[in-house]
């Protein structure tokens, strides 16, 4: 929902997508940093054993190649020194706008709250008006039954060895699911959300009224 809300204010949508380019940058960037040093570690391991091993042999002692990884991980890290500190300015400054504009930031939130209240509501009372629906189907065919039963046919079989009675079957006791008191409760609660919050108390009325 927030996100939606910056949609309409470019300077902070601006701010936002600031911040979180430089906190990708960063993240990216201490990997480089991290994995440059293991680089100019090993580096720097092999060039002391194969300057051992060149001085025991009597040969030429080759070129070493940890100072340039040396000056490529300091370079690394201090363009991470950077970016972290335009990361914290960049922080501060969608702090300050948050703060300034806090009042308006709050009623588009609660415009936006509002609106997808509404929404839940109406998608709520579709889905009440179709278990009702069902209920009264449910109820019809029941009734149907009660009043109006079916002919039973005689038996002249033979008696069989296990009698079974089933009793009433029901989505509590069979489907395991919940009550229809339960679900039309639940819908009734989700299409109050759209109502409109009225708030009771002073102002002049109340005074006429006492």
């Amino acid at each position: 929902m927030y996100e939606q809300i910056i949609e309409g204010l470019p300077e902070l949508q601006k701010l936002e997508t600031t911040v979180t380019d430089l906190e990708r940058k960063s993240g990216e960037s201490q990997a480089r940093v991290a994995a440059l040093a293991h680089k100019t570690a090993q580096a720097k391991e092999f060039d002391l054993n194969a300057e051992a091993v060149a001085l025991n042999r009597g040969r030429k002692v080759p070129n070493a190649t940890e100072p340039a990884l040396r000056e490529q991980s300091e370079g690394a890290a201090r363009d991470l020194e950077v970016l972290q500190r335009r990361l914290a300015l960049a922080v501060a400054e969608r702090g300050r706008y948050l703060s300034e504009h806090h009042g308006e930031l709050l009623d588009l939130l609660s415009g936006a709250h509002a609106a997808e209240g509404q929404r839940v509501a109406a998608a709520a009372g579709e889905a009440l008006s179709a278990l009702l629906a069902y209920h009264k189907a449910e109820d019809d065919a029941r009734n149907l039954q009660r009043l109006h039963p079916a002919p039973q046919e005689e038996n002249w079989g033979s008696p069989e060895s296990t009698s079974v009675v089933w009793g009433a079957l029901t989505t509590r006791n069979y489907a395991g699911g919940p009550q229809r008191g339960d679900l039309e409760a639940t819908l009734q609660y989700l299409i109050s959300m759209g109502a409109p919050t009225i708030v009771e108390g002073g102002g002049e009325d109340a005074e006429d009224a006492a």
